[in-house]
């Protein structure tokens, strides 16, 4: 028994010797890129890189993401290593116009991957007191409140709610102010707008329509639109309806709208009537002046656009409105009943008022129109969504989840979720969206059963959501 306590003292020591020499190299590495950083020698950043780093990171993209950066912070004055999460360790880097979270891997020594993230606190960052109904009595409480209080920390902060499906349960925190004149507190059934995470709806609803026989994903969209469109082809190639759910329609626009030239200039109480008054007889001129300019199926970009085909057909084949089809199959399948295109009055009440970047109040879009939908959701409702999403039950869902174009080990599109390898975690299926005043991010790891939703109530930072995602993912990872 002795001899057992002093060889498990013994591994104990080695382990954390161990521990504390990989921090050391990380250390090492992280100071390497930092002085060439200061000297603007991104070149040598490159160099710093192992074999595995050259042959799948481009020399140009490296040099042109620390060069950007570095414009943005200026010289870094110090650095401090603020999460160690095994393989991947972020570093706080202070510079002299904004601090910076550099994330980096390093392998045999030298840089494997880099990334970079403005998720940290910065000097001007106010000292405040933020409201929330985490309670704070789990290692994943801890974690969530850790990230979201440095996302809450920056002045142009309103709102967040972050939902987390993990282990076959969901939880849901809450910080920050859904209403500024009121102080209330966001909550699980607070009304976000949910932006271009809506185009997933679609992609579930076309899914849908596929697995019932009513579409197929090679048919010519002309076949479910009213009237005659010849430009919707390509040297004879049409537009099939698997283009449109995966951004390769063969056009390179992201909204046919004839928007006026100053129409980012005008508050947003402007820009809603305009949007609100957009006639379907001119939207439908807008398609009709459309040219193709390659093959569909070819090269992607993304589209609203191409949505809104989508959204055409499938009311066509269902002959119903989209809400009607939102409320009918989200409400029923997922449970989603407070998930709409149209709010009631009554709604307003839960709603949670959209803010710019200087922390004014927008009007939101309370209703959609022929020419852009929007769909407004609850965390409740978006955590279920995620939930069936990580789940996979559905036909329809294990359908849309099926790459249709692009590499998951870089980026896939499925019927119009965007999909990529998480390394040893699986794949990674996720959208992002924002409308005037909202941003939101859904993330799901179906074979981690693990996903989160995140949805904010301020016009700016939708990236920082991609960052707070990864964090809370990344500090997971090694419970």
């Amino acid at each position: 028994m002795k001899a057992f306590l002093v060889v498990s003292f013994l591994l104990a020591q080695l382990s954390s010797q161990a521990q504390l020499s990989t921090a050391a190299i990380y250390k090492a590495v992280n100071d390497s890129i930092i002085a060439r950083y200061n000297r603007n020698d991104f070149e040598g950043i490159y160099n710093t890189g192992n074999e595995w780093f050259k042959t799948n990171i481009s020399k140009d993209y490296c040099i042109s993401s620390f060069k950007e950066n570095k414009e943005i912070t200026g010289e870094i004055s110090s650095t401090v290593l603020t999460d160690d999460l095994g393989a991947v360790k972020h570093f706080k880097w202070t510079g002299k116009k904004k601090n910076l979270d550099f994330e980096l891997r390093v392998e045999d020594g030298q840089m494997k991957l880099f990334d970079f993230s403005y998720l940290v606190r910065q000097d001007s960052d106010p000292d405040k007191q933020v409201q929330t109904d985490n309670p704070l009595k789990t290692q994943l409480d801890s974690i969530v409140h850790k990230n979201a209080l440095i996302y809450m920390s920056d002045k142009k902060a309103a709102g967040i709610s972050i939902g987390v499906y993990k282990d076959g349960k969901k939880q849901i925190y809450n910080y920050g102010e859904a209403n500024k004149k009121t102080g209330a507190l966001p909550g699980s059934n607070t009304i976000y707008q949910i932006g271009s995470v809506a185009k997933t709806f679609i992609g579930t609803l076309l899914a849908q329509a596929v697995v019932e026989g009513k579409m197929h994903l090679n048919d010519d969209i002309r076949k479910y639109l009213k009237g005659n469109f010849p430009n919707l082809q390509y040297q004879g190639h049409a537009i099939q309806l698997v283009n449109l759910a995966n951004h390769t329609g063969g056009f390179n626009r992201f909204n046919l709208i004839d928007f006026p030239k100053d129409f980012d200039s005008w508050d947003s109480h402007k820009q809603n009537d305009f949007l609100y008054s957009y006639p379907t007889s001119r939207y439908l001129q807008d398609w009709h002046a459309l040219k193709l300019d390659t093959m569909p199926g070819t090269n992607y970009y993304y589209s609203l656009g191409g949505i809104m085909l989508l959204r055409m057909a499938l009311e066509k084949v269902y002959g119903k409105p989209l809400d009607n089809l939102v409320r009918d199959y989200f409400g029923t399948t997922f449970q989603m009943r407070n998930t709409k295109l149209n709010l009631a009055a009554a709604d307003t009440a839960q709603l949670a008022i959209p803010y710019n970047g200087n922390g004014e109040a927008m009007a939101p879009m309370l209703k959609s129109t022929e020419s852009l939908f929007t769909i407004k959701s609850t965390p409740a409702d978006m955590l279920k969504y995620v939930e069936a999403n990580v789940q996979e039950k559905e036909l329809a869902v294990l359908l849309s989840h099926k790459p249709t174009y692009g590499d998951v080990r870089w980026f896939a599109l499925g019927l119009t979720w965007m999909i990529t390898d998480s390394w040893d975690k699986g794949l990674r299926i996720f959208h992002s969206g924002h409308d005037a005043g909202y941003n939101t991010l859904c993330t799901m790891y179906p074979q981690s059963g693990l996903g989160f939703v995140f949805l904010s109530n301020e016009d700016e930072r939708q990236d920082y959501l991609f960052s707070l995602e990864k964090k809370i993912f990344q500090s997971l990872q090694i419970r």
